[in-house]
């Protein structure tokens, strides 16, 4: 058998460098120190670098590193003497990786030299040491990441901070532990009292910030992220790492009821976006309220909304049940005005009953100032005014010392925009908070749904919501189960509509056409 042919080194002194850093311990000094180490050596040692790669803040476990895989791929063209490094960590902590980059390197006729390791090039020991050094990185590697999980799993466990950072929250440096953030957390109870009450997220994005909010990263709020924590259980008090839950772990910032108003609401919008998506203009698509909240009563799935086409193209609306989609339920579809009118009549006939009126008076009342008076937002608005205002300072010494430019005279701008944004915010905040006493009494709301406008979608929600745990719709006709009552109430068709009255489709040649889910029967 032949033996192998050692690698012949290229005949020159030219020298490459790569230096790397991973650790949030470490810096981009880290990086400066090896380049200047890796000069030092070549000086002095008679080589010329004349090409440097690096990686910074990207681990040594994978091999997905830009300026590695650049090494790898010209070290064959440049063809240097030496390879300098710091240690050999630095090119990896993986013994496939760097036993796949040493074969590349070496291929090119290229020697590996270590600056804080040292490791002989002839001889078969330096074969021993290089492969217990190449063993010893990963180990390292492995075991770093076993202790950093252990630490992290016990933060986790005892709720403390993992360096996760949430808008609205703060860190208490001596327990390490979630505490709330005055001047942000009024942002998040407001940003999810008004998605609530039906304001659109865009909308929201664009008043924070034109009002100077940024997100934990410093960036501009956007509907990904405002999507994102309005679904974020944190602010029900729910702390979570990975698959670990610990409930009350985090401060309450937004009650559990206006949480689950807004997920509905999240519910609610994405029909309405099936309807768009479809080529239904939102002003003519018809709003199917009663889903999510009306069941069907023979096999308990839920009413969605479909609408269809007569043969002289006229279109009609209805309710029918998600399982005749998979034709495992006979309940008929129901038109879908006289099934809401039928929910309309019922609500109506709740109010009739003064004690009901009254508990829903009170209850709107204590949200009102609970969510739109004393969640500190206007407090939030004048903290974050000042900081502007101090920003504004300090610009006008740069510029008031000559120190002026384009990007200066960008920033002047974005400064005074933001604090005529926060003035006119904090100047309708008073304005609301001035005419709560008059608008937003017990009083107020007792009369207001004493005299219900049920074409009002607004206050018709909030009866349905208050009152209305589910609705089933059986053949005879509609059973009611309260939030406030333990009794099924029962309304045939025949009381609501007298004989023959029953809403159901009759047959008629109808070719439905559009689905909330984009599917057909």
């Amino acid at each position: 058998m032949a033996r192998k042919k050692k690698f012949e080194l290229n005949d020159n002194n030219l020298a490459i460098a790569y230096y790397r850093f991973s650790s949030h311990s470490q810096n981009e000094a880290s990086i400066d120190q090896q380049r200047e180490l890796a000069h030092a050596w070549a000086d002095a040692h008679g080589f010329k670098i004349v090409k440097e790669y690096e990686d910074a803040a990207i681990s040594g476990t994978t091999e997905n590193r830009p300026g590695f895989q650049q090494m790898l791929s010209e070290v064959a063209k440049i063809r240097p003497r030496v390879l300098i490094m710091w240690k050999t960590d630095r090119l990896g902590r993986d013994k496939y990786v760097l036993a796949m980059a040493k074969r590349t390197i070496r291929d090119a006729g290229c020697e590996i030299r270590l600056l804080a390791e040292n490791i002989p090039t002839d001889g078969p020991e330096g074969v021993l040491i290089e492969g217990l050094m190449d063993a010893m990185a990963e180990y390292y590697s492995r075991q770093l990441s076993q202790n950093i999980q252990r630490g992290m799993d016990y933060n986790a466990q005892h709720a403390l901070y993992n360096g996760h950072k949430l808008f609205g929250y703060g860190v208490d440096k001596s327990t390490k532990r979630y505490i709330v953030d005055p001047d942000t957390a009024p942002f998040v109870q407001r940003m999810f009292a008004e998605y609530a009450g039906g304001k659109a997220m865009q909308t929201i994005c664009d008043e924070l910030n034109a009002q100077g909010l940024r997100t934990t990263r410093g960036a501009k709020f956007g509907v990904k992220t405002m999507n994102k924590m309005l679904q974020n259980r944190a602010y029900i008090g729910e702390y979570r790492h990975g698959d670990i839950v610990v409930e009350g772990g985090m401060p309450v910032l937004v009650d559990e009821e206006t949480f689950e108003k807004v997920q509905r609401k999240f519910a609610e919008n994405k029909r309405k976006g099936s309807q768009r998506a479809r080529g239904m203009d939102e002003n003519d698509a018809p709003r199917y309220w009663l889903t999510g909240k009306v069941y069907c009563g023979k096999c308990g799935n839920t009413l969605q909304g479909v609408s269809g086409t007569s043969g002289t193209g006229r279109t009609y609306y209805y309710y029918y049940c998600s399982a005749q989609r998979r034709k495992q339920c006979t309940l008929k579809k129901v038109r879908k005005e006289k099934l809401e009118d039928a929910v309309t009549m019922i609500l109506r006939s709740i109010l009739h009953d003064s004690e009901n009126l009254m508990s829903l008076a009170v209850d709107a009342a204590a949200y009102y100032e609970k969510n739109y008076r004393d969640t500190g937002y206007l407090d939030g608005l004048e903290a974050k005014r000042r900081e502007v205002e101090k920003s504004l300072a300090n610009l006008v010494k740069v510029i008031e010392s000559g120190l002026i430019s384009e990007t200066v005279t960008e920033r002047l701008v974005q400064l005074e925009e933001q604090k005529r944004a926060l003035n006119e915010a904090i100047e309708a905040e008073n304005i609301r908070a001035a005419l709560c006493e008059d608008e937003h009494t017990i009083k107020a709301y007792f009369e207001k749904f004493l005299h219900a406008d049920f074409d009002n979608p607004e206050t018709r929600d909030q009866v349905l919501e208050y009152f209305v745990d589910k609705i089933y719709l059986t053949d005879d006709g509609l059973v009611v189960t309260s939030w406030y009552s333990e009794d099924r109430t029962e309304v045939t068709w025949d009381m609501l509509y007298g004989e023959d009255g029953n809403p159901f489709v009759k047959g008629e040649a109808v070719k439905f056409d559009c689905f909330p889910f984009g599917s057909t029967i």
